[in-house]
């Protein structure tokens, strides 16, 4: 067995040591012609310039091939190291170390699994190791997971001295409500460009264009989401949806156009203390700041909510709208003006359910409410002016 800290470049001359002193003998033939030799184990370690651990890699079987300085390893396990702690574990089916160890590929079934964290789960068919550069390229089904979430793409690079994760080419975010099962079709699939996830602090990064679908039970059409590109950290549990920012929610023929907004995907909340506007068929709303909670169906216009319908406007501090029941609560100094007779009605607070067309139907129980009108009459022959009545207060 080799147990040393070694530098790849001499992986070689420690592997001829191990063979002269007692693993398989050769038959004399050429060196192109020469079966390898078998290592009955094989332990590689390396340190860094400055003395700390680097990383580990053993087998239980290994061969040594003199022509090409290659060695191939059966079942590889190693550790990569961070402050002279663990970080990471690594596992495949075979690993092939070339050159002396300049470049190391591990072939199927490739696992780094992080050990503190997030314990993030990075898998891949084949992964490429330069580890002078501290890199590694998994160009084969590249996948990393954690609890909820599988992200995947096209290509990904692990930088062992960052502990940054970069996909390359559409990245697929895909994510499970509570827990990711994978014979479970996940609840909200986001599709983007090149992303970077940082798996040590959770800063993640996405280029857009940003299209993201969010599936509820019962109904057929999926929510969809759309942004110029994502900023997010999975230890906080917060993607922004950098601006513009489009939610369409099919069912409900209602579409919210906003600018930079933040999701806080534990609890399924989208929350913006900017400028926005919605439509719901026939009728918009408009406000300063919104919060939506996705599985109550809840929409909250938290700040000057506006309201316009045909021949008909409202205002008040806050509404709330709940597309599950069709209820519409407006609170905190209410306006609302309706063309016919010029009516205008104040209260503190104004009940409502959206009817036909997305329009709402207002009213005020228990509320204290102040309307005025305006009643035209029928002109008299004498009269150029029409009669207006006095303010009605009930």
């Amino acid at each position: 067995m080799l147990s040393k800290h070694l530098h790849p470049s001499h992986l070689g001359r420690i592997l001829l040591i191990l063979l002269i002193s007692g693993c398989q003998e050769t038959t004399d033939q050429s060196k192109e012609a020469a079966p390898p030799f078998v290592l009955k184990s094989l332990e590689l370690s390396q340190k860094k310039a400055n003395g700390e651990l680097d990383w580990d890699l053993k087998s239980p079987m290994a061969y040594y091939h003199l022509s090409n300085k290659t060695v191939s390893a059966r079942d590889p396990e190693g550790i990569l190291y961070k402050s002279n702690k663990p970080s990471f574990e690594i596992s495949a089916n075979i690993a092939t170390v070339i050159n002396d160890g300049e470049i190391v590929i591990l072939e199927g079934n490739v696992k780094l699994q992080q050990v503190t964290g997030e314990k993030v789960l990075i898998t891949g068919d084949r992964l490429q190791w330069t580890p002078k550069d501290s890199i590694m390229s998994i160009d084969h089904n590249p996948q990393a997971f954690n609890k909820t979430t599988r992200i995947k793409s096209n290509k990904a690079e692990f930088h062992q001295s960052t502990h940054e994760l970069i996909f390359t080419g559409p990245t697929q975010l895909d994510r499970w409500k509570k827990q990711r099962h994978e014979n479970q079709n996940p609840t909200i699939v986001i599709t983007g460009g090149n992303s970077t996830w940082n798996l040590d602090n959770g800063s993640f990064k996405a280029a857009g264009p940003i299209d993201g679908k969010r599936y509820v039970e019962a109904i057929e059409n999926p929510q969809e989401l759309t942004a110029t590109r994502l900023e997010g950290n999975s230890k906080k549990g917060y993607l922004d949806l950098i601006s513009p920012v489009v939610l369409m929610i099919p069912d409900k023929q209602a579409i919210l156009e906003a600018k930079t907004t933040r999701w806080h995907f534990n609890n399924d909340m989208i929350i913006s203390n900017r400028p926005f506007s919605a439509k719901q068929e026939s009728s918009t709303y408009r406000g300063d700041a919104f919060r939506v909670d996705l599985d109550k169906q809840i929409v909250e216009i938290t700040k000057n909510c506006k309201l316009s319908q045909p021949d008909e406007k409202l205002t008040a501090n806050k509404c709330s709208l709940n597309w599950d029941t069709d209820e519409v609560l407006a609170t905190g100094d209410v306006l609302l003006k309706r063309k016919a007779n010029n009516q205008t009605t104040r209260s503190d607070q104004l009940d409502g359910r959206i009817g036909s067309e997305g329009t709402v139907v207002f009213s005020s129980p228990g509320s204290t409410v102040k309307s005025q009108l305006t009643i035209r009459e029928n002109e008299d022959k004498n009269t150029s002016k029409a009669r207006q009545s006095s303010p009605i207060e009930f």
